[in-house]
């Protein structure tokens, strides 16, 4: 009898480790990899909650071997419609698409300036999260275009799957310091935490031949780097967000300044041209990498704290067109470096003046090295980082250049033997 009885409860354990009951097959799915949202043309958003949901879908016919290296038709995995948001949209999309759609692959949610700009940017991402589909690690694009139109003019060319080349692209452009790392939990984290700026990715479609006058190589903001042939899309800058609305855009150059002053980003392969100090017509590239962590000390004083900040740098030199001998002349090295460190400060102290006098705020995250300073998270909340003290704060920025190697080659040719 106990035997029975032990049988019959082994079968009804066995019942219940079922797990294949709410199994999707692949053929079934259609994951989304891109998400765009814009402000709908036809529906006032400050009266009627709405938003435009355009989305992009992987095809899975790429994956498979023996298929043809290229979609048929692009468009045809691009959708667009207006919905209260873009977590009910996935259900409405289904009018439409035939497979059950999944955001649980999205690589981007690229907004509109236009709605970036508004307060309810904020809301539709940050009420989101509550869909389990949406991850956290998903990075943040802003466009100055609508986002459906950078989604659909995006045309990789070396790139057939399109999910890689946003994964490609982003990793490489916050590896050399152009963008910010820009995802929805740093967005969450720094806008709830209400002391910093939030930096997303500044992205657009750009034009096929530009005809700005030419600037340095970091410089630029995305849409306007001089180029011809290629991807239209570029990804260049980064669009400032306070209290989770934009306000503004920095340059190439000011974002790769963000990151520096930044112990929370990453730069791992920064190349950058600085003025050649003994000779002005011509530019020395180099390679920068940060040494160590920036160090930031925060003092109060009566007033606004004073704020010291010391930037480590190692720069190894790689092209000096001028041909002047760098590598083997101790007292050039000694100039070279001083005029790197000179400029670096100068384009340092030039962002900070111009994130306290017109972001009233910092994207540093130096809010982090004064909270430890006070006993109480109610007692810094009084004393008022972003209003009352960051604008007005006094902030010594001092840079420290080590010049580490000059590339493969140390010798310069000699030009006077090679013309002659």
């Amino acid at each position: 009898m106990k035997g029975i009885k032990f049988l019959l409860l082994c079968m009804g354990m066995v019942c219940l480790l079922a797990g294949c009951w709410d199994r999707k097959e692949l053929e079934q799915m259609s994951y989304t990899i891109a998400i765009g949202l814009d402000i709908p043309d036809h529906v006032d958003i400050n009266e009627k909650q709405a938003v435009d949901v355009t989305l992009q879908f992987a095809n899975p016919k790429l994956n498979i071997k023996g298929a043809t290296g290229q979609e048929e038709d692009p468009e045809r995995n691009i959708v667009t419609l207006t919905a209260p948001d873009f977590v009910t949209a996935k259900n409405m999309a289904n009018s439409f698409v035939t497979r059950q759609i999944s955001f649980s692959h999205a690589k981007v949610i690229v907004v509109s300036e236009e709605l970036a700009r508004t307060d309810h940017f904020y809301r539709f991402i940050g009420s989101a999260l509550k869909e389990r589909e949406v991850r956290r690690e998903t990075s943040i694009i802003v466009t100055k275009e609508k986002a459906s139109e950078f989604i659909r003019k995006n045309k990789p060319e070396s790139q057939i799957r399109v999910h890689k080349f946003y994964q490609f692209i982003i990793d490489r452009s916050i590896e050399t310091g152009l963008v910010p790392e820009s995802t929805i939990n740093r967005l969450l984290a720094i806008t709830d935490g209400d002391a910093d700026l939030f930096l997303a990715m500044n992205g657009s479609v750009g034009k096929k031949n530009n005809g700005d006058t030419f600037k340095e190589e970091d410089q630029y903001l995305a849409g306007s780097v001089p180029k011809k042939g290629g991807n239209v899309v570029q990804l260049i800058g980064s669009a400032v967000f306070k209290e989770g609305k934009m306000i503004g855009k920095l340059t190439g150059e000011e974002t790769r300044g963000a990151l520096l002053l930044d112990n929370t980003s990453r730069i791992e392969d920064m190349y950058v041209s600085y003025q050649d100090p003994l000779n002005e017509k011509y530019m020395v590239a180099c390679r920068v990498k940060k040494k160590t962590a920036t160090k930031v000390k925060v003092k109060l004083r009566k007033g606004p704290p004073v704020i010291n900040v010391m930037v480590p740098i190692e720069i190894e030199v790689l092209s000096t067109p001028s041909m002047e001998n760098y590598a083997e002349d101790l007292a050039k090295q000694t100039i070279l470096k001083k005029k790197i460190e000179s400029e670096l400060k100068e384009n340092l102290v030039a962002l900070v003046k111009r994130t306290q006098d017109e972001f009233k705020s910092e994207p540093f995250y130096w809010s982090l090295y004064a909270r430890p300073l006070f006993s109480s998270t109610k007692e810094y909340e009084k004393w008022d980082w972003t209003n009352k003290n960051y604008p007005f704060a006094t902030v010594n920025i001092k840079i420290d250049v080590e010049i580490v190697g000059f590339g493969k080659q140390m010798k310069e040719s000699e030009m006077e033997k090679v013309r002659d």
